[in-house]
């Protein structure tokens, strides 16, 4: 695992935009149940669907910003698959009914800055360690 004194300015600017994305997530999730207890929904099981699936996003993002963090190689993986998830959701706010350009390069671009953040020689090496064995 690597110290924390050597972490880059790139291995935090991941840290930090995987944090902000995962605050965004809450802050949709708890929009969701807000619009659930207020009456504002047109069906309820879909919006308690999509609050269960948030409320399991955001924890898995938090396992995997702390194995970030904490210098495990695994968590490069975790977090590339949320960015291409981001970019799905992105490329589909483009067409459609409810199509908003802006929620779309709001989505490509922290996405894209993570992915090849996370392929920065000093973020990859701050990322070698082993998964433990217990």
């Amino acid at each position: 695992m690597a110290a924390k004194a050597s972490r880059s300015i790139w291995f935090k600017a991941v840290l930090a935009i995987l944090a902000i994305e995962l605050l965004a997530l809450l802050a949709i999730v708890l929009a969701y149940v807000v619009a659930t207890l207020s009456g504002e929904v047109k069906s309820l099981p879909t919006m308690l669907a999509l609050t269960a699936l948030g409320l399991i996003l955001a924890v898995w993002l938090t396992f995997a910003i702390k194995a970030l963090s904490a210098g495990r190689r695994w968590a490069r993986n975790a977090a590339i698959f949320w960015q291409l998830v981001q970019l799905t959701i992105a490329w589909g706010s483009f067409t459609g009914q409810f199509a908003n350009a802006a929620i779309g390069v709001a989505l490509i671009i922290p996405s894209i800055a993570v992915i090849g953040l996370l392929f920065e020689k000093t973020v990859f090496a701050a990322t070698q360690g082993e998964i433990p064995n217990d």
